[in-house]
Order: C-alpha cells, then structure tokens, then sequence
C-alpha cells in the first residue's frame, strides 16, 4: 500500500518558476505515493485543493497607496495560504511544504504525527541577505527582505525533517550555518530535453547575448550591464528577457539602454515565446546571480545548445564545465564577465562545439535521477526533536 503524501505549494503547476518546479514534484512523486495537493489550481487526476486568494492581498494591497509595499503583499499572500492549509490539514505519512508559505502546516502537521519535508528553491535565506545587502546600500535602497517572512523562513527550517535544495551550491548555504548534512538532501531539478530540440543556429552576424530572468538585483543582472558596456563589440547586443522589479531598477534599466542603444528588454515570457526564438537565436547566455538555488534558465539555454557563461553563487553552476560548455565566473566579478564574453565573441566557430557540451550536461537532469535522489530522502526522513516555544 502507499505511503500518503500530502504536497502544498502556493503555485499553479507551470505557472511561473514556482509553479513549473510544483509540475517536477507532483511529475516525482505522483507513481510512488497516494498524493494528495493544496495549490492555485487544479491538478488532475490528482485529489486537488484549491487554495482561494486573499482578499485582503486582492482588494487591499493592490490600491495604488499601497501598491509598491511588495514585500507585505507578499507576505499576506503567503502567510494566507498557510492558514489555509493549516485549517485544513489531514493525517499522512509526509507532509511537504514549499518555503516562505508553510510555517503554520509543518506544526500542524508535526502535531498530527506526520514526517515533514521542506522544498527551498533558494539559497539559505540568511545567504540572501548577506548577498543582496551591499547591493542595497549601493543604489541607497531599503532592505525588501520582510521581517516577518525572513523569520517564519528561519522556523520552517527547524521545523522540516528533511530539506530538499536545488544544487550542491545551496545546500553549502545550509551546511556552513551548522545544519547536519543528512538533513539538507540536493535534488536537481528536471529538464524535459523534448522541449529543447537543439535549434541554435549561431548566426554568423551579430552576437546576441541573453539575460533571461526577472530584473532584480538578487539575479546580479547590473553587473552584467556593466560588462556589456566595457566591451564595445561590433554588432553584439545584450537582450533582457524579463521585466524590472521595481521603479527604481526600471529607472536604472531605462538610464543605462539610453546610453547604449545595444541593450534592449524584451519583457514577455520566454516560455509562451518559444525557447527556440530566445535560447535558439542566442550566442551565449549570461546567468550573473548572487544568490540562487539553481537558475533553472541555465539548464533550458544549454538544452538548447548553447553555452552558458554562470556566477559560482548560482546552483546551475553545477552543469558548467569551464571553457568546456561554458564559463564559471566569480559574483561581482565584472572584468572575468567581460573577458569570457570578448573570448566567446572572438572564437564563435567554438560555439557549436560549445553548446554540443552544454545540450550533453543538461540532459542529466531527468526525472529518473530527481527521483533517485529525492524519494530515498523521504522515506529516510527522521523526525526533528521538538522546537522551544
């Protein structure tokens, strides 16, 4: 008989990065456990519940006085589909919540005697913030990171008896802050190489170089900005897939493609696009992150056969054999950036050669090794000694 799982992520399957890593895990688990899923929408066949809105985050914070409070909306959304479930949860083997949205369920699923799995798509969140902190004194921001979230974060992290990462970088974020190495188990995501046929056709006019992401200073996409314009190539452009964060990274995109009519934005969705148009008519992409679980971008554009050039603080750095399919690069480091963009742009005969390696890395990540690694976790999984109140 199977064991009974129940999986709540405040995401709709494919929807998004949060909601396609949702589609990986019910794709993982839905043939091993009898499943059942609180989330944004339906999942059929599966027994499904669908977690409404808040009215408070809908009516409320999206009047314009309140609008640019991200981080409360945030928050309210969060701590609402908590609740939800909390109010709602029934007895299981597991119970596995996503981070940031289900500090609530793992005690009441703790109190109900079930096993609890967390799955953090991101680094420590403590990493974050000692990564995007110098960032925000630079441009002379506040901090977007929300007490209130930050800390619920902190108490999901004790509460999961087994955490699942995205990639050897981020479970090292856990690892250095003294949490046992059996407890935070990495489980690469899964790319469907069906999706990617090879169709980078490299042209030989124009160098096109890609971003793909949204624009917040968390990816490091500035620094990449920064690169671009120390290089001055003849006919290369650096295409922004994705759309600004905040005003005041819009008003920093808008100041700089002023400059330099060579960077353009493209803010729609890659997905919905086509990886074809995107990853297909590009030479290289460029994944400069600070703090990332993985950067599931890197994995799609080296499915699609090209090579990537990817900050160590990204997980995805895990697929980038330097100078092989790609470059490794320090985060911050504009000068490494630029060098490995000029030797891509002056050696583009390699780049077949390149994006062949790049396609081969990323094929690893199928659903057979994401279940290798993560059912084993669960059914190990030991409970945690109980939290001081």
């Amino acid at each position: 008989m199977k064991k009974r799982l129940i999986l709540a992520a405040n995401a709709s399957p494919r929807v998004g990065g949060q909601g396609l890593n949702l589609a990986h895990m019910l794709a993982g688990l839905r043939d091993e456990f009898d499943l059942t899923v609180f989330c944004r929408a339906d999942c059929p066949p599966l027994p499904t519940h669908v977690v409404p809105g808040s009215l408070l985050v809908e009516r409320f914070m999206t009047l314009p006085v309140v609008r640019r409070l991200g981080g409360w909306r945030h928050y309210f959304g969060e701590c609402h589909f908590d609740r939800w479930v909390a109010a709602r949860l029934e007895r299981a083997d597991i119970f596995q919540g996503t981070t940031g949205q289900c500090a609530s369920s793992l005690e009441r699923a703790r109190a109900l005697g079930c096993r609890t799995a967390l799955d953090v798509v991101t680094t420590h969140i403590d990493d974050g913030i000692r990564q995007l902190t110098p960032e925000f004194k630079r441009f002379g921001l506040r901090s977007n990171f929300h007490a209130g979230q930050t800390a619920r974060v902190r108490r999901e992290f004790g509460l999961a008896d087994v955490i699942r990462v995205m990639s050897p970088h981020a479970q090292s974020t856990f690892l250095e802050r003294g949490f046992d190495p059996r407890r935070v188990v990495v489980v690469p995501p899964i790319v469907d190489m069906a999706e990617f046929p090879s169709a980078a056709t490299f042209a030989p006019e124009g160098f096109r170089i890609s971003f793909v992401g949204l624009l917040e200073f968390v990816k490091g996409f500035h620094y990449l900005l920064e690169a671009f314009q120390q290089l001055s190539l003849p006919g290369a452009e650096l295409v922004l897939w994705g759309g600004p964060g905040s005003r005041p990274i819009n008003r920093y995109l808008q100041e700089r493609m002023a400059a330099n009519p060579a960077i353009r934005l493209r803010p729609v969705s890659v997905r919905a696009l086509g990886y074809g148009e995107v990853y297909g008519r590009s030479h290289v992409l460029v994944a400069p992150s600070l703090a990332d679980g993985f950067g599931l971008v890197v994995a799609e554009a080296m499915a699609s056969g090209i090579p990537a050039v990817v900050s160590r603080n990204a997980g995805a750095s895990m697929l980038v054999r330097d100078g092989e399919n790609g470059f490794l690069v320090a985060p911050r480091d504009v000068a490494a950036m630029r060098d490995r963009l000029r030797w891509l742009y002056e050696h583009r005969a390699r780049l077949p050669e390149l994006g062949r390696a790049a396609r081969a890395a990323a094929s690893g990540l199928t659903l057979a090794n994401f279940r290798a690694h993560w059912l084993p976790a669960l059914e190990e999984a030991r409970p945690q000694p109980p939290l001081p109140d």
